[in-house]
């Protein structure tokens, strides 16, 4: 792509455009909730069969992004390749408002709450369920980390009732990670939502964001964060202390879709950091089996 790409800017999608149909889809994360409507039937029910466990057919609360789908009468809003590449998504903060740009959706969202306008252009090297859930996964990040949380490029687990995030680039072993376990309760090995309850505390969340794992049912439900880890392959399995300004260095790499707006709101710097005050971080050297748990436990985080 030779020209550079930018976001289109809010007078663009002031213009009328057409419902793509009457359909409603709700989705909810442990209380983050998401509502779609004017989609035709068939991408409705698409979406229904993969949010399945996180729909909500009934009323949402008060702080619900709702965001209105319209047709857009153009085949891409990003050229795609000859051959396929990473998929690229382009994000613009304006303050309390994000916008948003792949191959064959560009919109809009408030980032606590409020409304939202996505377009859907019809052209078919992207399927339109992978556009929309692309721009739903920016949207929760962003509304994750207005509340206090935030969606983090990480494998999570629970074990006995408790969550552990474990975290780092592609390559680090997520999914290695997530394929060895024998013990414990995955709940994805790609992408992890983290909220605060009622009193602040840090909470792993069920989402639908499972990456490439597909071992036993999506999780539903909340559970305390007691740790996080960054991943080391190695020979064995050792939980090892590092200075937590490193560590944190790390977390923050992986909070994809908000890290690139930390220049528009360096606020949101702040608001991770105090997310994971309460949380060990540590990194976890682990082997291809599942005695990263023995060294978890041992370390009676």
């Amino acid at each position: 792509m030779s020209k550079r790409l930018t976001v289109p800017d809010m007078e663009f999608f002031a213009a009328q455009r057409p419902a793509a149909g009457p359909w409603r889809v709700g989705i909810s994360m442990g209380g983050l909730e998401l509502v779609l409507s004017g989609l035709s039937e068939d991408l409705a029910a698409r979406l229904r069969r993969r949010f399945a466990v996180y729909l909500v057919d009934g009323p949402v609360g008060s702080e619900a992004l709702k965001v209105a789908v319209t047709e857009e009468g153009r085949d891409y809003f990003i050229d795609p390749p000859k051959t396929p590449e990473f998929n690229p998504i382009l994000i613009h903060c304006d303050g309390e408002r994000v916008r948003y740009m792949g191959y064959r959706v560009a919109g809009w969202f408030d980032t606590h709450g409020g409304d939202g306008q996505l377009l859907l252009a019809q052209g078919s090297y992207e399927p339109a369920e992978r556009a929309v859930e692309n721009y739903i996964r920016a949207a929760v990040a962003w509304q994750a980390a207005s509340r206090g949380g935030a969606l983090v490029h990480g494998a999570s687990a629970v074990l006995d009732g408790q969550g552990y995030l474990f975290f780092g680039p592609s390559g680090a072993g997520k999914s290695t990670l997530s394929e060895c376990n024998t013990r414990a309760t995955v709940i994805s090995d790609d992408l992890s939502l983290v909220l605060p309850d009622t009193e602040g505390r840090p909470q792993l969340v069920g989402s639908p964001f499972r990456g490439t794992y597909e071992g036993g049912d999506p999780v539903v439900g909340r559970f305390p964060l007691v740790a996080g880890f960054r991943l080391v392959q190695d020979d064995t399995a050792t939980v090892r202390e590092v200075s937590r300004v490193r560590v944190f260095g790390e977390l923050v790499g992986n909070f994809p879709f908000v890290a690139e707006a930390y220049a528009e709101r360096p606020e949101l710097f702040g608001s991770m950091e105090e997310a994971f005050r309460s949380v060990p971080l540590r990194h976890l050297h682990f082997c291809r089996d599942d005695s990263y748990w023995d060294a978890i436990l041992a370390a009676e985080l």
